[in-house]
């Protein structure tokens, strides 16, 4: 009876494969014997539930299940159960299973529930570690011992904490190259304590940039001869800064992001400067770039002198940052509330709060409709 359905079902229209899957389920969840205790809205969460809620197409879905009928049949569940234990709900099950169907014939205590315990130990919250090996799916069929520990332990050698381990693994897209390009790391973290950077800025650029950290040997030297031939300080925090972006980007890209601070006034000394300040806001895309010179240059009458005294502004979101701000402080300066001569950077680089107890707050009482003309240009 089983075999007769499915093979009738298959032979139907493609507008019978939801019920041609649903089938396939159905007969082999009445074929395989499963026991859970968990519970899913109402009524019985086992892996068919599962299987059958995370949108596989049929033929995945039967090879799936077929694959399953050769196991132990509470394995598949066991690894559910597991998974939950730490911190996955159900929707994150679902988009685990989507990716990796065959995640479900891990062995659960013997490579599934180790390398979970390890992540675990080393910092990972169940809040973050679903969120972690879903967006590095690849991990699941890592090694544990030949190939994470020693990820881990090379990445420990280059920071100070199991922290700043946690926050380099969240920071970089694991692959099956990751482990031979995390060697290159070594050699690279070696070079920079050479030129007597500190371990905060080593830690700066491993934990939050990871991928400039284990690039090519070759290359992370080339970065790090331009860092130095433009004269950055080695012993502050920009020249990893600078090192990262030109990891990031190649020459053609850098010309081309100076010829657009060009057309709008800034000779190269000039950009220079506010890359020496603030290297990041060149990571920021040539639409932006121009987008935000337009409002500053053309809109503000900023000279591109002022605009590098504080190019943090660049990295700004214009319409939920700089306009409301501006809206406010030239409001105040027509007043006369505030100095005229009142730097960009006074207004631009502290934080949200601190700019409305600043320039909202204070000035509510003579000017009670400020905060609704602030939030109205938001």
């Amino acid at each position: 009876m089983y075999h007769f359905l499915i093979a009738r079902l298959t032979t139907k229209t493609p507008h019978y494969g939801v019920l041609c899957h649903n089938a396939i389920l159905f007969f082999n969840s009445r074929t395989l014997s499963v026991s859970n205790t968990n519970h899913y809205k109402g009524g019985t969460f086992n892996v068919f539930s599962l299987i059958n809620s995370c949108g596989l197409s049929p033929e995945k879905a039967q090879k799936l299940a077929n694959r399953l009928k050769l196991k132990n049949p509470n394995g598949p569940n066991a690894v559910i159960d597991i998974l939950r234990n730490y911190g996955f709900s159900e929707t994150q099950l679902c988009s685990l299973v989507k990716q990796r169907p065959f995640v479900l014939l891990s062995k659960p205590g013997k490579t599934l529930l180790p390398k979970l315990k390890f992540f675990h130990s080393i910092g990972f919250s169940t809040t973050d570690l679903p969120r972690f090996l879903i967006g590095n799916i690849t991990l699941f069929y890592f090694s544990l011992n030949k190939s994470i520990i020693p990820c881990y332990q090379i990445i420990k050698g280059l920071v100070c904490s199991d922290k700043e381990v946690v926050s380099t693994l969240k920071h970089y897209k694991w692959s099956c190259s990751s482990r031979r390009l995390i060697n290159h790391s070594v050699r690279n973290v070696g070079a920079l304590r050479q030129l007597g950077v500190p371990q905060r800025s080593v830690s700066l650029l491993v934990t939050n940039h990871p991928g400039a950290t284990f690039m090519k040997h070759s290359r992370f030297v080339e970065a790090l001869e331009k860092v130095k031939e433009m004269g950055f300080d080695p012993l502050k925090s920009n020249f990893v800064m600078a090192l990262k972006l030109f990891a990031t980007i190649n020459e053609a890209t850098w010309k081309s992001k100076l010829e657009v601070l060009g057309r709008w006034g800034f000779s190269r000394d000039i950009c220079l400067l506010a890359f020496k300040k603030q290297p990041q806001f060149m990571m920021s895309s040539e639409k932006k770039i121009m987008k935000m010179l337009n409002f500053l240059v053309k809109d503000m009458s900023l000279p591109p002198e002022d605009i590098a005294r504080c190019p943090e502004i660049l990295g700004c979101n214009l319409e939920k940052t700089v306009i409301p701000r501006f809206a406010v402080v030239k409001n105040l300066k027509s007043r006369g509330l505030i100095k005229s001569d009142l730097k960009t950077s006074s207004f631009i680089k502290i934080s949200e709060k601190m700019f409305l107890e600043r320039y909202v707050t204070r000035f509510q009482r003579n000017e009670p409709l400020l905060l609704d003309a602030y939030r109205g240009q938001k």
